[in-house]
């Protein structure tokens, strides 16, 4: 009985777990702080950026991960630029204002579309470790195989009333009504 009721607990995890990779969290951290330079909404001309990290109780250690990642490699070219970056889990997620960016960890639905409603209200460019999540409305994720290139959900920018660098089109593929571009 208690190898069922062990069965049955193990998957059950595993169709909720999602699984991130420390090489793929690497790229991330490594992209992220780039493209948020590119980010010219605010014209407060600040010098320090905020990043916010959003995640489930689950991922806390992989947002702290993320979060000592993004900070080992921020860009280090003669710039004036400096990141704070703060994680929180989703339940905090309006502790988020005042922040450049945020990049969502996977969650359910409904959180994601809790946050993506409270960026277009405060003009807060959103990131997505899960590409998935463009389709709820996240302005910008990755795709990562044989070459590795953002890509711009278009009319979450729209929604969003973001102001990106023309530069980043240049590089990224297109998210729109569902297809890559």
């Amino acid at each position: 009985m208690r190898r069922i009721f062990l069965f049955f607990a193990l998957f059950y995890m595993s169709l909720n777990a999602y699984v991130y990779n420390d090489s793929l969290l690497l790229i991330y951290a490594k992209i992220i702080p780039r493209i948020m330079l590119l980010d010219h909404t605010k014209s407060d001309n600040s010098a320090i950026k905020k990043l916010c990290i959003l995640y489930e109780n689950g991922d806390r250690l992989v947002a702290k991960r993320l979060k000592e990642l993004i900070t080992r490699h921020l860009p280090k070219e003669k710039t004036k630029f400096s990141i704070r970056i703060v994680a929180k889990p989703y339940k905090e997620s309006e502790k988020c204002d005042n922040v450049s960016a945020i990049v969502m960890l996977d969650a359910e639905k409904e959180k994601i579309h809790k946050v993506v409603e409270f960026a277009k209200k405060n003009r807060i460019l959103t990131f997505s470790y899960n590409k998935s999540l463009l389709r709820e409305g996240a302005a910008i994720s990755l795709s990562i195989g044989k070459e590795i290139y953002p890509i711009i959900n278009l009319s979450a920018l729209k929604s969003y009333s973001l102001k990106l660098d023309p530069l980043l089109f240049q590089i990224a593929k297109i998210y729109s009504e569902g297809n890559i571009k």
